[in-house]
């Protein structure tokens, strides 16, 4: 990635930007990308506990993590519905059973329900968050598929034309940029949509 915005950016500027500040263009382009399109997902497993409705997942969570996307329960072997608290009923709180649905209140705190009666099991919290930045060991960024490396570069160039002064390329790179991350987007909500909602939908 830095020789291919190197080329690109050099062919237009007689500036020259050293590895380091390509790279730290890039790391900042990473974040921007993880944010807008929460590609990066990971997951973790949090144990049940009997008849417990809210779960902090603080431990659980990195640092990195931008916000919980979905929840799969060993105890229905299937996905929870999200929902807003609101669309619950009155006394929610004390119904237990099998799990249905779950909310989140801020980053940390998870509540499903009706809360579980059982010791055993546990919930599978997927969640995006920031990718790994790139280092200058690699040949190439970990965790990001090919097709998505253009809109890093393309974020850098802003970047660099940006501080620059150089505004039009700036502004046009940027368009670019946002054209692709707009794409990534949509296609990060199909993938989540189609692997995990079918049953939330027919709810």
């Amino acid at each position: 990635m830095i020789s291919n915005v190197r080329t690109q950016y050099e062919a237009e500027s007689a500036v020259r930007w050293s590895d380091e500040a390509i790279g730290v263009a890039i790391n900042e382009g990473l974040d921007d990308f993880s944010e807008e399109t929460r590609f990066y997902e990971r997951h973790v497993s949090v144990p049940i506990t009997n008849r417990r409705t809210y779960y902090d997942l603080r431990g659980f969570l990195p640092e990195s993590a931008l916000g919980v996307t979905s929840v799969w329960s060993s105890v229905v072997e299937d996905w929870l519905a999200p929902i807003s608290p609101r669309e619950l009923r009155s006394r929610w709180e004390q119904a237990a059973g099998s799990p249905q649905v779950f909310f989140m209140r801020g980053l940390f705190w998870m509540a499903v329900w009706p809360k579980p009666e059982t010791t055993s099991g546990f919930h599978r919290v997927y969640f995006a968050g920031h990718a790994p930045h790139f280092t200058f060991q690699q040949a190439v960024l970990r965790d990001l598929p090919d097709s998505y490396v253009p809109a890093l570069e393309e974020y850098a160039l802003y970047e660099l034309c940006a501080q620059d002064g150089e505004t039009a390329r700036a502004l046009l790179h940027w368009s670019e940029y946002s054209r692709r991350t707009k794409e990534v987007s949509e296609f990060v909500e199909r993938r989540t949509v189609s692997s995990r909602v079918l049953k939330m939908g027919a709810r």
